[in-house]
Order: structure tokens, then sequence, then C-alpha cells
């Protein structure tokens, strides 16, 4: 079952680059921190998590996302969070603290970074692989398993990475 927030820009206007084989979008801005952060997409693998405070199944999630972000950091796949349409910073901060978010998040409070990726609601996962090259996404809500399954087909079985363990 796939469930997602409802997001408010237009992304009508989107650039196709954020679609599986094309070349992922610049991923950089500000994090929930205020430091600046700019993925080099050539530096691991990737997962984008797209998610907001408000989002009911991003907060469901988040667990297992922690969960899964600690299993694969040892095989060069990076999660990056990209906050999205929280117009209170203060609140992302709280989602963060509350659900002790392991990996970091941009804000992106406009939804530029979601249009560029067209995503049109959290939570959204897209996976980018060592390439720079969308491999795969997944929209709505998903649990641990789906998203590991979707990790080992697209990421950790590429470039000789290990899949996980049964």
């Amino acid at each position: 079952m796939l469930a997602g927030c409802t997001l408010q820009p237009d992304v009508s206007q989107a650039v196709p680059n954020g679609r599986v084989g094309t070349a992922a979008p610049a991923l950089s801005g500000q994090t929930l921190e205020g430091a600046r952060l700019a993925v080099d997409f050539q530096q691991g693998k990737s997962v984008l998590v797209f998610w907001a405070a408000w989002c009911g199944p991003c907060r469901k999630e988040q667990p297992g996302l922690n969960a899964l972000a600690a299993l694969y950091a040892p095989r060069g796949v990076r999660f990056f969070g990209i906050d999205m349409l929280d117009h209170d910073r203060a609140l992302a901060r709280a989602f963060v603290q509350e659900f002790k978010v392991s990996y970091p998040s941009l804000y992106d409070p406009s939804g530029s970074l979601a249009a560029a990726y067209e995503v049109d609601s959290p939570p959204s996962f897209v996976l980018v692989n060592q390439k720079g090259v969308v491999v795969g996404r997944y929209p709505g809500e998903a649990s641990s398993s789906q998203l590991e399954r979707l990790i080992n087909q697209k990421l950790a079985t590429s470039s000789g990475a290990a899949s996980a363990s049964p």
C-alpha cells in the first residue's frame, strides 16, 4: 500500500532529469542546522529521502530508515534527507531530534529540490548510483523490507557491494 502527503508546489515545469536513467540533479543547499551541504554523487551510492515533519507516513517509517542507513553505511550507501515544505525550520529540527535521524537533511521549504527530482509528495525515495545516475524511485510510504529490496536491486549489487544478509 502506498500513501503520501499532499505537496503544494506546481512541479509541471520540473526538469526531466529526476527520472530513472538520467543524471541526478545537483543536490545542495542548507541543512536544517544551517550548514552548507553539496552532495557529490561520485563519492558513493545515495538514497534520497524526501520527507516532511507534518507527514504521518514519514513519522511512521523513520525508525526503519535509521536502521537501513546504519546497515548500508559500511557498504558505501549514503542516506540524505530532503525536508520538503516545512516552513518552520524548528518543527523540522524537532522531527530530526524526536526520531534521532542519523543522516543529514537539506532544508527545502520552497520545494525546489523536490521539483528538480519530480517528487510531488512525501515520503518519496530516489536512488542514485556512484556515477550520478538515478537508478530507482519509490513514491509513497515504504516498509523497511520494501526499501531494502530496492536498495539491494538498484544499489547494493552494483560496484561490487555485498547484498544485505538475511
